[in-house]
């Protein structure tokens, strides 16, 4: 009897441990899900930011999970608009084109109208007071908005390291639309402004607009270069 009690109790004992770990398992959320669920939580705060194409799972050289990665387009991002840490992830922000082919096809979230907005001049090269034609065109098939009338053009000139900001254009503070397959034309006289007179160098000048979808505000963006002589 002695024996059979200490049989049905270790029995007893071994399904409770099953059940214990089983519990545990099923209340275990690997961490790559963790990170999806993160970033779709998350993805009108990273694509309503200028420049940013998507995100997706940051690994090192050894193919280890260590957070979460943000690809950005050009420069055009301020870094101070994007968070340090998502959850208990931390955040590694970098440069599309030091993207490989595999972490552009594993993006997690992807701002599907990047490259949709194109920005282009009448010429390549200026000279000082030279009149430049930008046109702005919506290549995508809904309609692009804008917080002016000139479609928030700027310019920003490089200065051997890194793209500064160099000069607004000015335009009335109206909200501007382009819709799909719409082209804008602004005319600005380079140097016109005695504070900003453009001497020689290579400058670009960006539009950046956004797009509603369903309440949330996703970027729109597209620059292009051009030198002074």
């Amino acid at each position: 009897m002695k024996k059979r009690s200490w049989v049905t109790l270790g029995f007893v004992a071994v399904l409770l441990l099953i059940g214990i770990s089983y519990v545990s398992l099923i209340g275990i959320t690997p961490t790559d899900t963790k990170i999806i669920d993160l970033l779709h939580e998350n993805e009108e705060t990273l694509l309503g930011v200028v420049g940013v194409v998507g995100s997706g799972i940051a690994r090192d050289e050894n193919n280890h999970l260590i957070g979460i990665a943000v690809y950005m387009e050009g420069n055009l991002t301020d870094l101070q608009h994007l968070p340090r840490a998502l959850g208990e992830f931390t955040v590694y922000i970098k440069e599309l084109t030091e993207a490989s082919e595999f972490e552009k096809e594993r993006m997690i979230i992807y701002n599907k109208y990047y490259n949709l907005l194109s920005v282009t001049t009448d010429e390549a090269s200026y000279q000082q007071n030279d009149d430049v034609t930008i046109t702005v065109k919506n290549e995508s098939n809904e309609t692009f908005t804008f917080g002016n009338s000139v479609y928030n053009l700027y310019f920003e000139r490089w200065n051997g390291s890194f793209w500064e900001s160099y000069a607004g254009i000015i335009g009335l503070e109206v909200i501007t639309y382009l819709m799909p397959g719409e082209p804008g034309e602004i005319a600005y006289e380079l140097g016109w402004q005695t504070d900003t007179p453009f001497p020689s160098g290579t400058y670009r000048v960006v539009s950046t607009g956004w797009i509603d979808q369903n309440g949330r505000a996703i970027r729109v963006w597209g620059n292009t270069e051009f030198t002074v002589s």
